[in-house]
């Protein structure tokens, strides 16, 4: 009897081996480690990811500020309120399209004016909210 269980495992593990060489074929062989498309889908993901950190890094380093608020006139021209830290800022640049009484949002850049006041040089109207509110 003994003998006999032997016989069957025997069989079992040579009808095992015999029925595996087939899928080798299918697949290749005996491969060890990654196939090409596994190589090119890496290299790709890293390519994206590079390239979308670099983006992120690019628009954080070129933000541009910008300001909402109210425009008035003083001695030294023209001077906005923003609406956020409550600054006063001096208009500085091409302004020639704003007017006093009028509620902008601008972007462009924040800098000290020439008496170390808090100046912004606008580059860009981003949205005219029509006359300021008393």
């Amino acid at each position: 009897m003994k003998s006999r269980a032997v016989f069957r495992v025997f069989i079992v593990v040579a009808l095992c081996v015999v029925l595996a060489v087939p899928a080798f074929s299918q697949s290749g062989g005996f491969n060890v480690g990654p196939s090409k498309g596994e190589v090119v889908g890496v290299i790709a993901g890293a390519a994206a990811a590079i390239g979308v950190a670099g983006y992120l890094i690019y628009r954080a380093a070129h933000k541009h500020a910008s300001i909402q608020g109210c425009i008035s006139s003083d001695q030294d021209g023209l001077v906005l309120r923003d609406e956020r830290d409550k600054k006063a800022y001096a208009l500085v640049g091409d302004i020639g399209a704003f007017k006093s009484g009028q509620r902008l949002a601008l972007s462009g850049k924040k800098m000290k004016g020439s008496s170390g006041n808090p100046a912004f040089q606008a580059q860009k109207l981003t949205k005219d909210f029509g006359a300021c509110k008393p």
